[in-house]
């Protein structure tokens, strides 16, 4: 593998001690890049692209591991940072600005998926003062922002099964949270992760399911923000990830093939993770497309790599490894296009530059043919 100059750019906040934090994936990425032989270096932005453009102008990467998943302590900014690399002309790990785009509204990667036959949960859309409706739908229903990621704004609550509920938890979301709400139906059934590590072609790392069967029978079978970063909580002790074994081949296939396709459509580059909702029936829904997911040790993608026979450090140079090779087919396209496009303004120049300019004698032409 080519050894390369990197930073590992990530999203930093200020302690209550005055300190500067950022989440622990950073230090075990940009280890597992020094391991690998790289010349590491860490990035951190809060609310400054000055200082972002600084910085990399300081460091010069020949590529970036993007780990930024928010700016100025916005998640809507996600996408812009994919941006303003590229537009700065900087390589980077993970999804462009466009399939981050499309994902950051989940309105639209449910219409995308639907319009390629991917199956995904009839929804709804409540802002405030206007509807969106797809598909008939029945309770239970899930309700959750329209944006943002880390199951912002998803707890116990965001499950209903009658109409006051339902109206006071979209008017949670559109007043406290000030976002619209998503209202989808709830697939009852097992739920797991489809990891995807690769481009041309990808590969589909071993099934990851969320096992719910220590979480008592009152609490709802979701992973909402307790489960996830509340210690202390009920369902963050009584949930876990584990390599999904109990499947009969061809539904995990269907599984596996459903993930695969789903990321595709939402234009997700290097690695990936969709979560799908498997009905007592066998159909696989997608719920969710992760770009750039998260990269913890013990997260699901580098469980799936470590079944896969990958160590962590091994997972995380892949990543460079596969990003590299995308950079280096996609930027010759894109010189050609600009050297097409140049060609272009350069002919409608000339042309312009040709047309005869009129002459007294042309001006004497026209006031005798008036005559």
């Amino acid at each position: 593998m080519e050894k390369m100059k990197l930073s590992v750019l990530f999203w930093e906040w200020e302690s209550d001690e005055g300190a500067m934090k950022h989440d622990e994936v950073v230090d075990q990425v940009a280890q597992a890049l020094t391991e690998g032989g790289h010349e590491v270096h860490l990035l951190g932005v809060s609310n400054s692209l000055t200082d972002l453009a600084e910085k990399l102008k300081e460091q010069t990467p020949e590529l970036v591991f993007n780990l930024c998943e928010t700016f100025a302590d916005n998640d809507h900014y996600e996408m812009h940072i994919t941006a303003v690399l590229e537009m700065l002309g900087v390589r980077f790990t993970g999804t462009g600005p466009t399939g981050m785009a499309l994902r950051q509204d989940k309105a639209i990667t449910k219409k995308l998926l639907a319009f390629h036959d991917v199956r995904c949960p009839e929804f709804a859309t409540f802002d405030r003062d206007r509807l969106e409706f797809a598909g008939k739908m029945r309770f239970p229903l899930l309700i959750k922002p329209l944006h943002g990621d880390a199951s912002a704004g998803v707890d116990d609550s965001s499950l209903v099964r009658d109409y006051v509920s339902l109206v006071q938890r979209i008017n949670f979301i559109q007043n406290e949270l000030n976002d619209t709400a998503l209202v989808e139906e709830y697939i009852e059934g097992r739920e797991f992760y489809v990891s995807i590590l690769g481009n041309d072609p990808p590969e589909v790392l071993p099934l990851i399911e969320l096992d719910f069967s220590r979480l008592p029978e009152s609490y709802p079978r979701i992973y909402g923000r307790e489960a996830k970063f509340d210690e202390n909580s009920v369902q963050y002790n009584a949930t876990n990830a584990v390599v999904a074994t109990d499947l009969p081949p061809e539904v995990r296939n269907r599984i596996l093939m459903v993930g695969l396709e789903a990321a595709h459509v939402m234009q997700c580059n290097d690695y990936a993770r969709v979560d799908i909702r498997l009905t007592p029936d066998g159909r696989p829904y997608v719920v969710e497309v992760n770009a750039n997911p998260y990269l913890e040790t013990t997260g699901a993608v580098a469980v799936a790599a470590l079944q896969a026979g990958m160590s962590y450090k091994t997972l995380i140079n892949r990543i460079v490894e596969t990003a590299r090779k995308r950079w280096q087919q996609t930027e010759p396209q894109i010189v050609q296009q600009q050297k097409s496009s140049t060609s272009k303004r350069v002919r409608r120049q000339k042309a312009k530059s040709k047309a005869r300019t009129p002459t007294e004698k042309d001006a004497e032409r026209v006031r005798v043919a008036a005559a």
